[in-house]
């Protein structure tokens, strides 16, 4: 269904409006703007990263909660940390990597990833998007008119790339009817996630390991945050803790106070180590999808100019979504009049 624009709006345009500032999006708009086409992203948070963002502790120190590092397996992704690397915006850890898959992290946080990839792209924060329509313009274009949650126009676009979380990408897709085929992928990708429990804790300096991996505890894995390439605190061990989906499954609506007691005092008994303080617990909802297989990294409808990247779409982590964007991308740049649907 479209609507035609009779009045000019004050609205600003783009050739593509990305919804959602994590590594999907992120890069999407990186690739894209280096294509030549104009590009906004808009986020509902203040800041870019999403599940790969990262947790400010004091004016010089932060850590990650969510995705701690990225594993480079595929050619296109190791292609594109190499060039990350040459800038100095990533790492590679050697304490996590092997010859085959080497493992990187963003430096000196993993945000710089995504602010890396954002520096010249106009970025939208704190607006969450609540609304798609489709409008005939005076001209005969036709553009996609996205609205916040407070229904107010944020912008306008001849193409929208939605990259978030599949159950988000669902509930805006569900406001078009014309959407229906993109939000029939997006609900599949719905039926199969994992919430995850993450905080960080200090400790004294000791010779455990860097990343730890645990079976049958409420945590799933501990790693020591600033080990990392380019990070502070060597007169500590920072780690951040990441409950098991199980555990969080079973916990999920708990507070917060009582979920940093019990992965607190799991730490204590896999480590012997003293806390000396940590941070609030934060909850994935949305922490990771089940691996998607036999369908194409992305999706793309030409017919009605919309596309989806994120990790769900491909191998459900950090290293899917990098992957998702680069081939939505390649599609878009290589295929600008094609009429196949893309799924």
């Amino acid at each position: 269904m479209t609507t035609t624009i009779t009045k000019q709006q004050d609205i600003p345009t783009f050739d593509v409006a990305i919804i959602g500032a994590g590594l999907a999006g992120s890069l999407c708009a990186k690739q894209l703007s280096s294509a030549g086409f104009s590009v906004c992203v808009i986020d509902k948070s203040r800041g870019s990263g999403g599940r790969a963002g990262s947790k400010r502790i004091s004016e010089t120190i932060s850590c990650e909660l969510g995705a701690p590092y990225i594993f480079a397996s595929q050619p296109e992704t190791k292609a594109l940390f190499k060039n990350l690397v040459k800038t100095g915006v990533a790492a590679q850890w050697k304490q996590i990597s092997s010859k085959q898959i080497p493992g990187f992290v963003g430096t000196p946080k993993m945000s710089s990833l995504t602010r890396h990839w954002l520096d010249q792209v106009p970025f939208i924060t704190s607006t969450k998007v609540q609304q798609m329509d489709r409008f005939l313009e005076a001209d005969g274009q036709l553009v996609w008119l996205l609205r916040n949650d407070q229904y107010q126009a944020c912008a306008k676009a001849t193409k929208v790339i939605i990259a978030t979380p599949a159950h988000q990408a669902a509930m805006l897709l569900a406001t078009h009817s014309d959407l229906a085929v993109l939000l029939l992928r997006a609900n599949q990708a719905c039926k199969q996630y994992q919430s995850q429990w993450a905080m960080w804790l200090e400790t004294q300096p000791s010779d455990l390991n860097a990343i730890i991996e645990l079976k049958d505890s409420p945590i799933q894995r501990m790693i020591k945050d600033n080990y990392k390439p380019a990070r502070e605190g060597a007169e500590v061990d920072r780690w951040v803790i990441q409950a098991s989906p199980e555990w969080t499954a079973e916990h999920l609506d708990q507070d917060k106070q009582w979920v940093a007691q019990a992965l607190q005092q799991a730490f204590a008994e896999h480590t012997e180590q003293r806390v000396r303080q940590h941070g609030d617990p934060h909850r994935w909802f949305f922490s990771r999808y089940t691996e998607n297989r036999g369908n194409k990294t992305y999706a793309w409808t030409p017919e009605h100019q919309v596309g989806l990247a994120a990790d769900w779409l491909c191998q459900g982590d950090a290293e899917g979504a990098l992957i998702s964007a680069l081939t939505l991308t390649d599609w878009i740049i290589n295929n600008p009049a094609s009429l196949q649907t893309e799924l």
